[in-house]
């Protein structure tokens, strides 16, 4: 689990107030004037309050910073924060303007407590490292002869960016090491800033784009794997810069326009963010209107890094509550952890040995952060490739199923003469694209017209410093269709067709492929072939769903069930290999994106009869079977995924392996550290809270917002 994801459970002021009015086009308007903005509608100051508590040491340093910080809370503060996060309650959820910003406050004023209590924290864990209310103002003149001009003004109007740097480089520490970036937190904070307005910029931006450039239709897009795109929660890159249009984009470092962006375009978003800001009085200071060249150098800026770093010390401090509770769940050689393990499975088992229905129901709940550690013969889950009629097929089988005349004998003979005639398409075709934004292969940087093969995905299948790696995702089979330019420059994109046999082939060869050559093998079941109606439908009513199954496999995998989290594993391999081919060909999205697939049963399911038997019939021969069935939809190729046996599934936990990724225990480690952080920090919170939101901290001024809990 990544660090900056771990604690993040305190209400906080979302970024930039352009975001909400600028992007999303809200109505909400405020008529208040600059001076009336500036009233301070809340005070919270818990420095007199830590006198006698665990804290003591902090009082009078924490007192003596508090002219250092923004203990004030501005009618601005809550009107931006409704804007950003309070206004969706009005529209969505049908509160009052009085309940939204009441709320608001509540939260602006809890955020504000937590901070000074972090502060205390380190005000009290720093003490014998000279981390004090001196040190720090020493910090911040010396900070101060290192900038000139508008910078320096701006440092010395908000005093807490400094403050906070402080405190987030534990102590003012510059010093980096292979193992230690005492600026990570601060970097981070500030990068995360101009990324938010970067990104409104580029919502701003694409509006101005789409209305002066030629519209293009994209097909509908296909269903994307789970992490597509997604940047790492700890990312962040000091080389990354606001862009304007009023710089230049070789200015900005990693930034990245948006697709058809133009200088002219760009400017026209940041008059359009500038605007906003004005409206709300935020691009002023003291009736003089700023010199909005450089974003960064505007009062509204160094505002929203105030409040961004505040945020940044509160989730260092639950990061250091993770540590207290990481280290207590690891003493003993992880003893808690491994009781934790066998109570689980004790009650696992005294639950469900006696109640398949209830073990089923449970099944349907497994994923990654929900366990059933206690197993039950032949259950399992099975992945579902769905290569189905085509809309004139499905018709006609439609057609025939409504004639009267058509008996079940004839209606068996006439599917089965449609599903020989299925043909399947490689479905990604929406994923590749000549414009930036809709493209996921590499074909824009391949030499499409002479057959290159096009991949998918190429940035996210191996472990990079950005991006979160693809999980059980192969990543290599190539587009099965031609991509070609017509005489327009215009990209051609067209899907080749496949017959079961041929899909069969593709699947098999993939697997073998992947896991290694020979270990996926199959055959045609005579059953299917050789059966006629009479055979399959008998006068006694039943039917023998054994003659729907038209081909059976399995992979050689020798897997266990610690192997399904292994990317070194055949069985995480093969995984990955029909994840890809159902990406690539299923139209049942439904099976799309889950954890092991489909929870199969040997008591029963919901799914259609034919499916039904082939999946149980797949659970039953074990991880790696695949068969091929028949249903009203198409063709389905069932694959299992996992199994249960008797017992305790994962046979133990070893606390060894709870750092090597891959493992079952690192699994179920950071499950239960992830939960047992988020419980403890819930209780800190809550206690902070409860002695620190009281009277004797927080001054509200009612009146000097009360026009607005007025409106209707």
């Amino acid at each position: 689990m990544n660090k900056m994801n771990k604690m993040k459970k305190v209400v906080a002021m979302l970024l930039g107030v352009s975001m909400a009015i600028g992007a999303t086009g809200c109505q909400f308007v405020v008529t208040d004037n600059e001076k009336d903005l500036a009233q301070t509608v809340a005070t919270v100051d818990i420095s007199d309050s830590l006198k006698g508590s665990e804290l003591d040491v902090a009082s009078a340093e924490l007192d003596a910073l508090v002219g250092n910080l923004s203990t004030d809370i501005s009618k601005r503060e809550l009107v931006t924060y409704f804007l950003n996060n309070g206004y969706q309650y009005v529209e969505s959820y049908g509160y009052t303007y009085e309940q939204a910003f009441t709320m608001m406050l509540d939260g602006l004023v809890n955020r504000e407590i937590i901070m000074q209590y972090a502060m205390a924290y380190y005000l009290t864990k720093g003490k014998d490292a000279g981390v004090n209310a001196e040190n720090c103002k020493k910090y911040i003149e010396t900070e101060l002869t290192k900038v000139s001009g508008k910078e320096k003004e701006l440092l010395q109007e908000y005093p807490e960016v400094l403050t906070f740097k402080y405190f987030l480089t534990d102590g003012g520490k510059t010093e980096v090491t292979d193992t230690y970036n005492p600026l990570e937190d601060y970097e981070r904070a500030v990068y995360q800033l101009k990324k938010s307005v970067n990104d409104s910029l580029d919502s701003l931006e694409e509006s101005y784009i789409n209305a002066e450039a030629e519209d293009h239709d994209h097909a509908t897009a296909r269903t994307l794997p789970t992490g597509v795109d997604t940047a790492k929660e700890d990312y962040y890159s000091t080389n990354y810069e606001i862009y304007t249009g009023r710089n230049t984009l070789d200015k900005c470092g990693e930034y990245e326009k948006v697709e058809g962006s133009t200088r002219v375009t760009r400017q026209k978003a940041y008059n359009s963010f500038l605007a906003n800001l004005q409206s709300y009085a935020l691009v002023q200071s003291s009736g003089k209107v700023e010199d909005t060249a450089d974003l960064t150098q505007l009062s509204y800026y160094y505002v929203e890094l105030s409040s961004i770093l505040g945020q940044s010390l509160i989730n260092k401090y639950f990061d250091d509550l993770t540590a207290e509770i990481t280290a207590k769940i690891d003493e003993n050689d992880g003893k808690y952890v491994s009781d934790k393990y066998a109570s689980l499975v004790a009650d696992q088992t005294q639950e469900y040995a006696t109640s398949p229905t209830d073990f089923g129901t449970a099944l349907d709940s497994v994923g990654a952060d929900s366990y059933l550690l206690y197993g039950m013969q032949n259950f399992g889950f099975v992945y579902n490739i769905l290569l189905p009629f085509s809309t004139s097929q499905e018709v006609k089988y439609n057609t025939a199923k409504n004639n009267t005349e058509n008996s079940q004998d004839e209606l068996y003979n006439i599917r089965k003469q449609i599903l020989s005639e299925v043909k399947a398409k490689d479905l990604r075709d929406t994923w590749i694209s000549e414009h930036d934004h809709a493209n996921y292969s590499n074909v824009l940087d391949a030499d499409y017209t002479a057959g290159a093969p096009v991949y998918f995905f190429q940035n996210q299948l191996t472990e990079s410093t950005q991006y979160e790696t693809l999980t059980q995702y192969a990543g290599n089979y190539a587009f099965n269709g031609t991509v070609t330019e017509d005489e327009d420059g215009e990209l051609v994109v067209k899907s080749n067709s496949v017959s079961i046999d041929e899909f069969i082939t593709i699947f098999e060869a993939q697997l073998n492929k992947n896991v290694g050559e020979g270990k996926a093998k199959g055959a045609k079941v005579d059953a299917y072939e050789s059966a006629s109606q009479d055979t399959v439908y008998t006068t006694d009513g039943k039917v023998d769903y054994s003659k729907f199954t038209y081909y059976t496999g399995k992979v050689d995998l020798s897997a266990t069930a610690k192997d399904y989290f292994n990317p070194a594993s055949d069985l995480y391999k093969a995984v990955a290999t029909v994840n890809e081919l159902m990406f690539a060909y299923s139209t049942d999205t439904g099976c799309l994106n889950t954890y092991m697939g489909y929870a199969v049963s040997p008591y029963g399911t919901n799914f259609v009869k034919e499916f039904e038997f082939a999946a149980q019939e797949a659970v039953k021969a074990g991880v790696g079977s695949y068969a091929v069935c028949a249903t009203d939809y198409g063709w389905h190729i069932v694959f299992t995924s996992f199994v249960y046996g008797e017992g305790d599934v994962y046979g133990g936990y070893n606390h060894a392996e709870k750092d090597v990724k891959g493992t079952f225990s690192n699994q179920f480690y950071e499950s239960l550290k992830a939960a047992a952080s988020s419980n403890y920090s819930t209780e800190v919170q809550n206690t902070v809270l409860t002695k620190y939101n009281t009277d004797a901290c927080v001054t509200r001024y009612q009146d000097r917002y009360q026009d607005l809990l007025d409106i209707k």
